[in-house]
């Protein structure tokens, strides 16, 4: 049986003395009432307390402890310790918030009526727990040194729909469960804004590694996906990284970000749907799966900044629905590609594979990419076929800056890949391929050659010098060259 001792003159009496706390217990969670904040306190028929507007049940309280320790305003923190979790919640905010804590699984609702930004703080340990709130006001989730497990679904689920600022402490590590109902590892339905010095390991074993219901921004701090059985970063709107450090390992795609509303018929009405910016940095994606793309978004993706690097090694296969050939991409975006600094990576290695794949138009005027694929054709049938291209665009590709490099070695693949215009004016470009392939428009001057090309070789001409790696080697290469200076 709980049993409640409630003195209320001693209450009022010690509460006015000092700044002090007001700790009620009820199971798992605590709330922390300030004697700044608490003021009156209303009984009510011998069965009920009120404490910053707060109701609670008598009979339900464990115990009532007053002490020094102060809790911030507007704080949840929530210490997971093994198969329990401790709960602790400023009282200013108590009846805004349905809290429900039962073992290590830790469930939080928001009060529609909450007008103020909670920050809830998660740290500890536990191999089978978990964290759920909802609500309609934004709110900041801190993770402070936690390692969570959940073998039922998501560790952390977010589902208020707000922006959420996520503040990365200490080392974090998110693990799900296998065959779940669930989205992601880590499930936000909303806008996360990431920061901090920490570092966050996600571990997918169910689906996404990370799902963001709408944009995703990245700021600082360290993201590991591990592993994830599809996408390792699944967002809605845009994905934006200003700066932090992003490792993706995943058999679907390693970031992908699709239109918000499409299905509704409403994307246009969403600032930057489909994009993907980077302005700083350091991004680095590798993807298993076949047809699996690096870093892929439905509109336009943008490179002013940062260093990206971006692996496939999965097979291009005939996808019978569509009734037409999918492959692996490092970068693959439905709209244009734009770079105008930054230093980029792609290598694809798998079947049919392709370097960079833009629907739209590529447009590079500064910075520095290179691109190699290795694989080899894929043949479907008679009429059917693909070959691991470059730079490929079904728009126009426009060179007028920075430096670009792209070898591909097998018979026919191009290096630039376009049916349209290919144009070259102030850019250094080098594309060593199996077939030959020269700017249709643009004032700056080239050459092309012929020459064997093995794995390592730094090959050079007219001042221009790019050296393929280990994997590449072919013969009789067609050599295409170009710079300001020539």
């Amino acid at each position: 049986m709980k049993k409640a001792t409630i003195f209320p003159f001693f209450f009022f009496c010690t509460l006015a003395m000092s700044a002090q706390t007001l700790n009620v217990k009820m199971g798992e969670v605590t709330y922390a009432h300030s004697s700044s904040n608490t003021g009156d306190m209303t009984f009510a028929n011998g069965t009920t307390v009120t404490i910053e507007g707060k109701t609670y049940t008598i009979s339900e309280i464990d115990n009532i402890v007053i002490n020094n320790n102060s809790v911030a305003d507007n704080t949840v923190s929530v210490t997971y310790n093994g198969s329990s979790a401790d709960v602790v919640v400023a009282g200013n905010v108590a009846k805004y918030l349905t809290v429900t804590a039962s073992g290590a699984t830790v469930s939080i609702i928001q009060d529609t009526s909450l007008a103020d930004e909670i920050t809830y703080t998660l740290t500890g340990t536990s191999t089978n727990g978990s964290f759920y709130m909802d609500g309609e006001y934004k709110a900041s989730l801190v993770l402070n040194n936690l390692t969570l497990t959940n073998t039922s679904g998501a560790p952390i689920d977010i589902q208020n729909g707000k922006r959420i600022n996520v503040t990365l402490t200490g080392t974090n590590t998110l693990t799900d469960c296998s065959n779940g109902s669930h989205n992601a590892c880590l499930y936000i339905d909303g806008h996360p804004e990431v920061n901090g010095t920490g570092t966050l390991n996600i571990t997918g074993n169910t689906k996404h590694g990370i799902t963001a219901g709408d944009y995703m921004l990245v700021s600082n701090g360290t993201i590991n996906v591990n592993s994830a059985v599809s996408d390792g970063i699944h967002v809605d709107q845009y994905f934006k990284l200003d700066g932090g450090n992003i490792t993706v390992n995943s058999t679907g795609d390693g970031i992908d970000c699709g239109f918000k509303g499409v299905n509704k018929g409403t994307k246009d009405t969403y600032e930057n749907n489909g994009f993907i910016f980077i302005n700083g940095g350091t991004l680095n994606v590798t993807t298993t799966g076949d047809a699996s793309k690096g870093i892929k978004c439905d509109s336009t993706i943008v490179i002013t900044a940062g260093t990206i690097t971006s692996t496939t090694t999965g097979a291009a296969y005939y996808d019978t629905t569509e009734s037409d050939i999918t492959s692996s991409s490092a970068v693959k975006c439905g709209g244009a590609f734009n770079m105008s600094g930054g230093t980029v990576s792609l290598a694809s290695t798998g079947i049919g594979g392709k370097g960079l794949n833009a629907t739209g138009n590529i447009n590079v005027t500064g910075g520095t990419m290179d691109v190699v694929t290795t694989g080899r054709v894929y043949k479907y049938d008679s009429n059917n076929d693909t070959k691991p291209q470059g730079i490929k665009s079904d728009g126009n590709i426009v060179l007028s800056g920075g430096n670009i490099y792209c070898a591909v070695s097998v018979n026919k693949a191009t290096t630039f890949k376009t049916d349209y215009t290919f144009n070259v004016t102030g850019a250094t470009i080098m594309g060593i391929g199996g077939k030959e392939v020269t700017p249709t428009t643009g004032s700056q001057a080239y050459k092309t050659y012929t020459s064997n090309v093995t794995g390592g070789q730094n090959v050079s001409y007219d001042g221009v010098s790019f050296t393929v790696p280990s994997s590449y080697s072919y013969t009789s290469a067609f050599i295409l060259v170009s710079s300001p200076s020539m």
